[in-house]
């Protein structure tokens, strides 16, 4: 018989780390463990979280660390641990089971399974008592009624191969982009932003849609939307007002009092849309709060030795939002008397306050407090707050680094360099792509994940995709070829890996032992990874000239679900995408007389404005890799611009306002 302990304590991931010293015998997700099961006839209890999940601390806390549950888990069924940051595509296919079974998911997630992996039931978080009366009706269905096992397994099966996406009769038109409109304004929140009621989530791919919609023909109801819910996301407890970067969820309508865990990715998503917010309205407080969110990247989830960290926790269990909230008290007790008085008129903090035991979330009400906020006087108020706070117990920080993380977090820093002039969120984002380059890859296949020295688990579709679009983001910010170089090589690697001919579409993992195949179109918490990888076959297919590009372009095209016509806000992504097609995906090359490492005044001055459907390519004739680049020459000693679309030029000019105009021209109308 195999050895009975928990198994956890060899391995990397935070969170499997976290759970190492239950006494539950949890396994690592591998053949052993359903071997294991096999042997032994026992069904699999599979519990999927992440290490800076709040409520599966709890669970931690209230079941997995008491010996009354670990006894029934250890008698009666093998317990695997999975880690859903690290195997996402296996934590798609069984929170798909508890969607189906319960109308929605969360973490932590908790399945059962037949040893060959068949899902027969499932939930997410359960208390105590609950949990361990589910553990034992499910132990004795197993046991003396297998038939009921195989029959609700069967039919979750069945379920899982019936949601494979059946593709569109017809390519999308403008049709469906006014339906995206329409649906979009339908659920729009005309008091406080956003989209639906509480719990409400950063809504990154529809907000870029919106600002899309308006660069195509201006639209005031669209740009009203999205400033909208910039504004109430900047000015609410959602976004961190001490330490920058911004916070999960909100968990009102308002914006004001958030679930206060702290993703990489929200904030590498959210970053690009308030620079782009700013670059169309000149709004500071846009560009304020990307300017912060970026150092928080920076200063907070950068790894010593390149890349950035995953997450960081809301707080203990019993103690969330502990680190992050005030009492009217403690702002009196660290500032002086009259600077306290007036900070807590600015971020609304109160003797009753606006979250539990009479804390505050800080929150700014209006306009006018956030111009107040920007005074040299608050300003200082904020930097003592902050050094106050940094005293208190430090929630969690997952360490790891993924790769498809790390490239949103790449392209963020890079377009903060390009509007807001920083060059050292440019040294930042060549450091993280340079570590990617060194630690995760081996024997020529990109890795996922890299924690404690070691990196794994091949890259899965939205790492390729992901950090795709950050080497095309960091071509464009040095003008250093070898970025669009090794962005066309992992395409080429993810074609060879991951592409589907029946589905016409990528599939999310090639790992082996998944029971389903997944192909995301649908936006998630980040957005679709087809729907991005759409965008760069695009962009590839312009800047390098490599006509496989497009035609592996329209393959993608060809593979798009028939739920866009009817449901398209809910591709976002890819409709972002296909607007990139619609106006026809762009190249502005800017031809410089003379070798240099810094972008011409010509490039700064294009980076200041939103130009969507736009590369900005610069550097030397003659560059290698980058078509725009290779038979185009300056005229005389000036900086000349050359702006192409579907392969077709026009003449080269040195007037920077000319080159914009051809820029932005598009033929596109769509409904609204």
């Amino acid at each position: 018989m195999a050895e009975q302990n928990n198994l956890l304590d060899s391995e990397t991931s935070p969170y499997l780390r976290q759970h190492k010293d239950n006494p539950v015998w949890w396994h690592p997700w591998g053949d052993a463990a359903f071997e294991r099961a096999r042997a032994e006839d026992k069904p699999v209890f599979l519990s999927i979280g992440y290490s800076t999940c709040y409520w599966c601390h709890v669970m931690e806390h209230d079941s997995f660390e008491h010996e009354e549950v670990a006894r029934v888990l250890n008698e009666n069924f093998i317990s695997i641990k999975v880690d859903r940051e690290e195997l996402p595509d296996v934590d798609q296919i069984y929170m798909d089971v508890v969607i189906g079974i319960h109308g929605h998911g969360g973490w932590p997630m908790s399945v059962f399974l037949t040893p060959d992996r068949q899902p027969f039931w499932g939930g997410t978080f359960f208390y105590r008592a609950n949990f361990i009366n589910i553990l034992q009706a499910m132990s004795e269905a197993w046991k003396t009624d297998r038939e009921k096992v195989t029959r609700s397994s069967a039919e979750l099966t069945r379920y899982l191969e019936a949601r494979k996406p059946k593709l569109a009769e017809a390519p999308i038109d403008v049709n469906v982009l006014g339906i995206a409109l329409h649906q979009l304004f339908k659920r729009y929140d005309r008091e406080f932003g956003g989209f639906g009621q509480a719990p409400k989530f950063p809504p990154t791919q529809s907000l870029a849609f919106l600002l899309r919609a308006h660069a195509v023909r201006p639209n005031a109801a669209a740009l009203e939307a999205f400033t909208t819910t910039l504004s109430a996301m900047a000015r609410g407890g959602f976004f961190d007002q001490l330490g920058g970067g911004f916070h999960r969820y909100s968990v009102d309508a308002e914006w004001k009092i958030p679930h206060f865990e702290k993703m990489l990715y929200d904030n590498a998503l959210l970053a690009p849309i308030y620079l782009d917010g700013y670059r169309v309205t000149g709004n500071d407080l846009y560009r304020t709060v990307a300017d912060r969110t970026l150092d928080y990247i920076v200063r907070e989830m950068s790894a010593p030795e390149g890349g950035f960290f995953s997450a960081e926790d809301a707080g203990e269990v019993d103690r969330e939002g502990e680190y992050y909230s005030w009492t009217q008290e403690e702002v009196m007790a660290t500032l002086p008397p009259a600077m306290a008085q007036w900070f807590c008129a600015v971020y609304s903090v109160t003797l009753e306050g606006n979250f539990e035991h009479g804390r505050s979330a800080l929150v700014i009400p209006s306009d006018e407090a956030w111009r107040e906020s920007e005074s040299p006087e608050i300003r200082e108020a904020r930097k003592l707050l902050l050094k106050a706070r940094a005293q208190r117990p430090r929630p969690h920080r997952d360490e790891k680094i993924l790769t498809g993380w790390n490239g949103l977090a790449i392209t963020a820093l890079c377009r903060g360099h390009q509007v807001l002039g920083r060059e050292d969120l440019l040294e930042a984002a060549v450091k993280a792509a340079t570590f990617v380059e060194r630690a995760l890859v081996i024997d020529g296949r990109l890795q996922r994940r890299y924690c404690a020295g070691q990196a794994g688990i091949p890259a899965l579709l939205e790492d390729y995709a992901y950090l795709i679009e950050g080497y095309r983001a960091l071509f464009e910010s040095t003008g250093d070829a070898s970025w669009i170089e090794r962005a066309a090589a992992l395409q080429r690697e993810q074609d060879k890996y991951l592409w589907s001919g029946e589905r016409r579409a990528y599939v999310s993992s090639a790992a082996p032992g998944l029971i389903v195949q997944v192909t995301e179109w649908v936006d998630g918490a980040a957005p679709s990874p087809n729907g991005v990888s759409l965008s760069n076959l695009l962009v590839l297919s312009e800047v390098t000239g490599d006509p496989a590009f497009a035609y592996r372009a329209q393959l993608l095209e060809q593979g798009l679900p028939n739920e866009v016509a009817s449901i398209p806000m809910v591709y976002m992504a890819t409709l972002n995408a296909v607007l990139l097609r619609m106006a026809g995906a762009a190249a502005c090359s800017v031809v410089v007389p003379t070798p240099g490492e810094s972008p011409p005044p010509e490039v700064r001055e294009l980076w200041t404005r939103f130009l969507p459907f736009v590369t900005v390519v610069w550097g030397r004739s003659g560059v290698k890799g980058a078509k725009m680049l290779e038979s185009r020459a300056a005229l005389g000693d000036k900086a000349t611009l050359y702006v192409c679309r579907h392969a077709a030029c026009q003449e080269p000019t040195v007037d920077v306002e000319l080159a914009e105009r051809l820029c932005s021209a598009t033929s596109i109308t769509f409904g609204e």
